[in-house]
C-alpha cells in the first residue's frame, strides 16, 4: 500500500504539473486519499495482530477508545481492504525510446519514464545495478558491508524499495561509483527540494552529477551514439567534457543529451537555472556552447571520468 501511495502521489503530482482540469485532479487527490484510508486501517490490523491492544491504537491515532474501536473493528477493516483490492492503481508502463527516423531526422520523444518519483526512483535504482555490475563487489558482500540483508540490497537494486540516503551513499562507495552522482535521483524520487541558491561552483557540481547519475542509469551508452542521436552541437567529444566535468553546457547542449540519456529534461532545467542565476549574479551572460569548468572561480576541472568515446 505504501509502495501504491508512491505511484498515486506521483500521478497526482505529474497531473498538477500539466495542469490537467480540477475535476480530474481532485479524482487523483480522492484515489491517493482512499489508498491512505487503507493504509491505516492495515497498519491498524497488523499492529492488532501482533498483540497491540485499543488503548496503544487510540493514542497513536489520537482518538478515543470507542472511536478506535468502532473506525478500525476487523470485519470493517476486511471489507474496505477487500473493496481496495478492486480498484488497485495499474503499474506505470515504460515507454521505448524512439527511434529515429529515416533520413535522420529524430521522430518527436514521448514523455520519459523519469517524469516522476516513480521513474526516478527506477533511475536511481538503475544506476545502482550498473554499478554494481562493473564492479567487483557481489550483491552478498555488499550487503555484509553496508550491514544490511542481501535480499534487501536486491529490492533496492529492483526498484521496489527506496532506500534512505546513507544506504545510498554507502552502496554507491562500495560498488567503487561515486554517491554524488546518485543524489539527485535520490531526491527526485524522495520529493526533497535541493538548497534554493548556491554558489556557481556549487551548482555547477551538482549539476554534472544530476547528468552523470542519468548517464549511469542508462546503462553507460556509447558516447557516440548518444552524439549521433542529438543536435549537430552535440560532439562526441562534448558529451565526454560534460560527463567527465571538463564543460558546463549550455541549456540546449544539456536539453538533448538528457533526452538521449532517457532522463526528463524538465526535471534537470531548475538545476541549469540555479546555475545560470548564480553566474549571472558572479560574471555575466552564460555563453552559447557551454564555458569551461576551469573558468569557474574556485574549481577544478576533471570531477568525473567517462573515458575517451570508443
Amino acid at each position: 500500500m505504501a509502495d501504491d501511495g508512491l505511484v498515486l502521489a506521483a500521478r497526482l503530482a505529474d497531473a498538477e504539473r500539466e495542469k490537467v482540469p480540477l475535476a480530474e485532479l481532485l479524482a487523483h487527490a480522492d484515489r491517493l486519499s482512499a489508498n491512505v484510508a487503507c493504509y491505516v486501517a492495515a497498519a491498524v490490523q497488523d499492529a492488532r495482530a501482533e498483540g497491540t491492544g485499543w488503548a496503544a491504537v487510540a493514542r497513536a491515532a489520537g482518538v478515543s477508545v470507542e472511536t478506535a474501536r468502532v473506525r478500525w473493528n476487523e470485519r470493517k477493516v476486511k471489507r474496505l481492504l477487500a473493496r481496495r483490492d478492486q480498484r488497485r492503481p495499474a503499474p506505470l508502463k515504460r515507454t521505448e525510446p524512439p527511434r529515429s527516423a529515416p533520413g535522420g531526422a529524430s521522430p518527436q520523444s514521448p514523455v520519459p519514464e523519469g517524469a516522476g518519483a516513480v521513474g526516478a526512483r527506477r533511475q536511481l535504482a538503475a544506476a545502482l545495478s550498473d554499478l554494481q555490475r562493473t564492479s567487483s563487489v557481489s550483491l552478498q558482500e555488499a550487503a555484509r558491508q553496508a550491514e544490511l540483508s542481501a535480499s534487501y540490497v536486491s529490492r533496492v537494486l529492483a526498484g521496489s524499495r527506496l532506500p534512505a540516503w546513507p544506504v545510498v551513499y554507502m552502496l554507491g562507495t562500495i560498488f567503487g561509483g561515486s554517491a554524488g552522482d546518485l543524489k539527485f535521483l535520490w531526491e527526485r524520487a524522495q520529493g526533497v527540494c535541493p538548497p534554493v541558491r548556491q554558489s556557481v561552483a556549487g551548482a555547477a557540481t551538482r549539476l554534472q552529477s544530476a547528468l552523470r547519475g542519468l548517464y549511469l542509469a542508462a546503462g553507460r551508452p556509447d558516447l557516440r551514439r548518444l552524439a549521433k542521436e542529438g543536435g549537430a552541437s552535440l560532439t562526441a567529444e562534448t558529451v565526454r567534457e560534460v560527463l567527465n566535468g571538463d564543460l558546463i553546457p549550455d541549456w540546449w547542449t544539456v536539453e538533448e543529451l538528457v533526452v538521449r540519456m532517457g532522463g526528463d529534461a524538465a526535471s534537470i532545467r531548475p538545476l541549469w537555472e540555479d546555475l545560470h542565476y548564480a553566474f549571472l549574479t558572479s560574471r555575466d551572460v552564460f555563453p552559447q556552447g557551454g564555458l569551461p569548468r576551469s573558468d569557474l572561480p574556485g574549481t577544478e576541472a576533471g570531477t568525473g571520468d567517462v573515458g575517451t568515446p570508443s
